[in-house]
């Protein structure tokens, strides 16, 4: 039986140096997401990505959490403290990957003898050279290009109809 490598992702660690390195502007975790499903499908690893504090509700608790990807959220705890605990739980950290620039992190992967990837590099792999100049036109827009008519109404309904432009300092006062 072959044992499928696992690999831990710092979702806020990484979530940082995509902002600062990746080839295309203005990544969110929506975007981090989306890049680690595909670059999740054609590794053949499992990925297993951990955010800090609570889960998100409703819809973007469902867009952060494709189908095929574990993302788990640390709350009450920190990501750290649960990178870590997965890290000394693990039967077999040979198989386990980890990436993080953060140095306790990368201790604990390294005295249970796990790989470890610093976040720079792996923004490596999430952009090869020769896909880098394709990867923005591969990833939808995080938000829509244009309101549709039925949900403009239904928001009107829902936060109220009101065309009239909004003034904070006149709301203050009444």
């Amino acid at each position: 039986m072959s044992m499928v490598e696992h690999v831990i992702i710092d979702g806020n660690n990484l979530l940082h140096t995509l902002r600062e390195h990746a080839p295309i502007a203005a990544v969110g975790r929506e975007t981090m997401v989306r890049l680690i499903e595909r670059w999740e499908k054609t590794s053949g690893c499992e990925v297993t990505l951990i955010f800090d504090g609570p889960a998100p509700r409703g819809g973007l608790n469902k867009q952060l959490s494709p189908e095929g990807l574990r993302v788990r959220f640390s709350a009450p705890a920190t990501a750290d403290d649960l990178i870590v605990a997965m890290i000394r739980d693990e039967k077999d950290p040979t198989r386990l990957r980890v990436v993080t620039s953060d140095k306790a992190i990368r201790h604990a992967a390294g005295y249970r003898k796990c790989r470890c990837t610093d976040s720079v590099s792996f923004v490596g792999e999430l952009f090869p050279p020769e896909r880098a100049s394709q990867a923005a036109p591969q990833l939808p827009d995080e938000k829509p290009a244009e309101v549709q008519p039925d949900d403009a109404e239904r928001w009107k309904q829902a936060f109220g109809g009101d065309d009239a432009p909004f003034d904070g300092f006149e709301a203050m006062l009444h």
